[in-house]
């Protein structure tokens, strides 16, 4: 059983408003997120749209080894969770810093794709002990609490299939079981965070017409 994780982040308090998308690969996150752009411009607001974490990180040979392998990485000792869950959560942290509150403080609706659930559900994924779950949550308290957090989820086995149905990763080497694995966690930090979870099983417009209710009014 994945354990409950209530995050010590506390609300923002500027003008705009923070909107965070996190999910497994495959579970409809990124057409999600979007939609919702193009749905809050049409209302008339303006939109900063940011996708973590950064190039320059994703570049990096441990990042490219884990993306690849999660389980086997960590169990080789090539990745080790807790040293690259700060990695990520710092290079986020810089992006929060010098780009997201400026933006809250001018008033933007600020849309995320992948915030700050992504990187502690990987640490949930390990089954890392609540010990080491305690070492980040200084850092995590630097971040601003999301005025929504939006979880997108599916079954793993339809996740594990849209991701190889894409021309680019139809070589895709995750084990199901590593599907499996992130959706639980992504499942528990929603629940234990008040976050909105989106069946996109159910089909985009389904999902946006639940969606639509709790984002910025005109």
């Amino acid at each position: 059983m994945i354990p409950e994780w209530r995050l010590p982040v506390r609300p923002h308090g500027l003008p705009g408003t923070l909107i965070a998308f996190d999910g497994v690969d495959g579970s409809g996150k990124t057409t999600t997120t979007r939609t919702t752009r193009a749905f809050l411009r049409s209302r008339g607001h303006t939109v900063r749209g940011f996708k973590l974490p950064s190039r320059e990180l994703k570049a990096s040979r441990w990042f490219k080894e884990y993306s690849a392998d999660p389980f086997g990485a960590v169990r080789t000792g090539e990745v080790d969770p807790l040293a690259m869950c700060c990695a990520v959560l710092g290079d986020r942290l810089m992006t929060v810093r010098a780009r997201i509150l400026p933006a809250l403080r001018a008033g933007r609706v600020v849309v995320v794709d992948r915030y700050l659930f992504t990187p502690l559900g990987e640490l949930l994924v390990h089954r890392v002990p609540a010990g080491t779950r305690a070492v980040v949550e200084p850092l995590i308290g630097c971040f601003p609490a999301p005025d929504l957090s939006v979880f997108t989820t599916v079954p793993a086995g339809v996740a594990s299939a849209r991701v190889r149905s894409r021309a680019a990763e139809r070589d895709d080497p995750l084990a199901l079981d590593v599907y499996e694995h992130r959706v639980a966690a992504f499942r528990r930090l929603a629940l234990s965070n008040n976050g909105l979870l989106l069946d996109t099983a159910l089909g985009q417009r389904r999902t946006f017409e639940e969606l639509v209710p709790h984002l910025p009014k005109s």
